[in-house]
Formats: C-alpha cells, structure tokens, sequence
C-alpha cells in the first residue's frame, strides 16, 4: 500500500513540476513547482519509512 502511494506521489510530483503554463503567471508556477517537489520529497519519506514491527516474524526480530 505504502509503494503504490509513493508511485501515486511521484507521479503527480513529477506533472507538477513539469507544468507550466503562461496565463498562471511566474507565482502560480513557482507554487506549483514547489507543490511538486512537496509531493516528490514527501514519496520518497513514505518509502523509506520503517516497517511496521507487527507484521515481523521471531526470525527478523532475532537478527
């Protein structure tokens, strides 16, 4: 679930950053740019995040 959200970000991350459009103006588009990123940087914490420890068995726990 964690990965398929992380896709889901990076995707609309990247669309975000890669738009631009004359009539939003120079703000609107830096705002997107750094909704972009947001979405980007915010992908990459929830895929590294650390496993949940419920669903671990006694062999992970005991290296």
């Amino acid at each position: 679930m964690k990965f398929m959200l992380a896709v889901l970000l990076i995707i609309f991350g990247s669309i975000l950053v890669g738009l631009t459009s004359n009539s939003l103006g120079a703000t609107a588009n830096n705002i997107m740019h750094l909704a972009g990123i947001g979405c980007l940087i915010a992908a990459i914490f929830i895929a590294k995040g650390k496993k949940d420890i419920k669903h671990r068995t006694k062999k992970e726990c005991d290296v």
